[in-house]
């Protein structure tokens, strides 16, 4: 598989587990956030009928639901809950969404701690399904003589659930087409920016240019615009007279060859050949060539370090087999 795949794939995959993650967090925050909400505003409205006096009068008329049922119903439509039952401590009903089920025995049997004077938050099935409930105790001189029950049905809030899921879908997918496109871009950037090569080609290539550099006589640095060494060979650590163990790379060119002239090269961008240089007492000849990007940008400069002396012994050979040729011809 191509590097280009491999990422492309990759980051896909990433973001499609991160898309997932956030998708179920989102919605499970949201479930929960949603049932707290519909729990505290029934226990808050349950709360409040408990606590009229016209509802804790209304137990000791002959026919409390006759006053109860319309106060309940008025609540119930201007809070938009599903049913406010209100009984008695036998659980009788004293008010119902369905008045036929007023005189009925409530069900649901999570009236135990309300009995005891607690207000409640509950989940259980009564008449009308599946319910979120909150319940509240109605008192009268201390004793507790009564329960409101406000609920919402759980169909109702899995209906909102559901319309938050939808808009967190469109999110989600909107954030993975987003990002598989980012992954797109970020891929073909990277291809371009090795230049379409291959993690191995780019191996035997650093492994080749290794060689040739280790193989070459003269010295060579190399230095990014920056003025740092990118590149040094052991030759070049022979001439500096600096062991091969140091390293030399990512150091100041200032900080290792005093006026070494590369820096100008990075600004002017024109090549210098056959300098005069002089290190550690001995004579040099340095070229300094800047290097040009694809792009035609000069992204650093190299120096090739050629001992004078030594060139200046094959001269002199050269010399000598020049004057011993002209001697045959002669």
């Amino acid at each position: 598989m191509r590097l280009h795949t491999k990422l492309m794939v990759g980051i896909s995959l990433v973001i499609l587990l991160i898309g997932g993650i956030f998708e179920y967090t989102f919605k499970t925050i949201m479930e929960e956030n949603l049932k707290h909400e519909k729990g505290t505003k029934a226990l808050s409205v349950a709360q409040s009928i408990a606590n009229m006096p016209e509802i804790q009068r209304a137990f000791f008329r002959e026919n409390p639901s006759a006053i109860i049922q319309p106060i309940a119903e008025q609540i119930r439509e201007k809070v938009d809950a599903e049913f406010i039952v209100v009984g008695n401590r036998k659980e009788i009903r004293y008010s119902h969404p369905n008045p036929l089920r007023i005189g009925q025995k409530m069900v649901g049997g999570d009236n135990v701690k309300v009995f005891e004077g607690e207000s409640v938050i509950s989940e259980s099935i009564g008449t009308l399904g599946p319910s979120l409930r909150g319940k509240a105790p109605i008192f009268h001189k201390g004793e507790v003589i009564g329960v409101v029950s406000v609920g919402y049905l759980q169909t109702d809030i899995e209906s909102e659930v559901s319309k938050i899921r939808k808009k967190i879908f469109i999110a989600t997918m909107a954030i993975l087409f987003g990002g598989l496109a980012a992954a797109l871009l970020i891929s073909l950037n990277i291809k371009r920016a090795i230049l379409g090569l291959e993690p191995k080609e780019i191996a035997w290539m650093y492994q080749e240019k290794h060689a040739i550099l280790e193989s070459i006589y003269e010295g060579i640095i190399a230095i990014d615009t920056e003025g740092k060494i990118t590149v040094v060979n052991e030759t070049a650590h022979k001439i500096l007279d600096i062991p091969n163990h140091v390293l030399l790379r990512g150091k100041r060119i200032e900080e290792v060859i005093s006026n070494s002239q590369l820096l100008h090269v990075v600004k002017s961008g024109k090549a210098e050949y056959d300098q005069e240089f002089t290190i550690n007492g001995n004579s040099f000849f340095v070229n300094r060539v800047p290097i040009i990007s694809h792009k035609n940008n000069v992204i650093g400069a190299v120096a090739s370090l050629r001992n004078k002396s030594e060139i200046s012994k094959l001269l002199q050979e050269l010399t000598h087999i020049k004057s011993y040729a002209e001697g045959l011809r002669a």
